[in-house]
Order: structure tokens, then C-alpha cells, then sequence
């Protein structure tokens, strides 16, 4: 418990995540959240990439299979806005998405639903201290 309290203190970045699903959204906006993250959540993505701003954010949660704009296409237009944000993609389908997206290999993350809390958690940290 003392360590999962330390970690709280210690985090501050900013992150956005994007998932159709809005219940799902809503959850790991909230587990974020409690964790000290600064979270903007979409369940749209097109919302998400009108609204976003270069040197905002430290790191993308983004769903793969999303109508309209799927992850990876909202990653790359993304990409054209701010190169340094990382990035962390989820996806409730078993398919292993590093094999589709090599480019991506070494900054991204490929998490998939259903995942822990503590999970999710240890990814997105391990992915900020890169």
C-alpha cells in the first residue's frame, strides 16, 4: 500500500485517451485519474483529434478498433501534429498488433482488454519513464 500511495504522489503527466467504448473510457479515465494522471478522455475520436495540441501530452491510450478513425490512423494524424508523444494502443482482439505495426515496435505499447488494473497501470508507468 505504501508504494501504490508513493506512486500517486510522484505522477503528473498528461495524458490522452481515446476509446469508443465510453463505459471503458470512463474506467481508465478513472483509474488514471487515481493514480494522479491528468486525463482527457474522448469517446470519439475525431473529437480528440480536433481537439488536440501540440506539447500537451505526454502520452496516447488509444483503442485500435474505433468507427470513423481507427487508433492507428488517429496515432499517425497525431503524429503530423507533435513527434514526440508516445503512445499505448488497446484493443480487445487477441491479433498480436506489433506484427502489423513494426514502426511502432519500439516507442509503443499494445495492451489488451480485458487487463488489470495494476496491469494497466505498471504499462502506462513503464512507457512514461522510457
Amino acid at each position: 500500500m505504501q508504494s501504490k500511495k508513493r506512486d500517486k504522489i510522484a505522477k503528473k503527466n498528461k495524458i490522452l485517451l481515446v476509446d469508443d467504448d465510453l463505459d471503458t473510457c470512463m474506467t481508465f479515465k478513472e483509474i488514471l485519474e487515481e493514480y494522479e494522471y491528468d486525463v482527457d478522455a474522448y469517446d470519439k475520436p475525431q473529437n480528440a483529434l480536433q481537439n488536440f495540441k501540440s506539447g500537451i501530452y505526454d502520452l496516447l491510450v488509444l483503442d485500435i478498433k474505433m468507427p470513423k478513425i481507427d487508433g492507428v490512423k488517429l496515432y499517425q494524424e497525431i503524429r503530423k501534429i507533435d513527434k514526440t508523444v508516445r503512445v499505448c494502443f488497446i484493443t480487445a482482439s487477441e491479433e498480436y498488433y506489433t506484427e502489423y505495426f513494426p514502426g511502432l515496435k519500439k516507442e509503443a505499447c499494445f495492451m489488451q482488454k480485458p487487463i488489470s488494473v495494476e496491469d494497466f497501470v505498471s504499462r502506462v508507468n513503464s512507457v512514461l519513464a522510457s
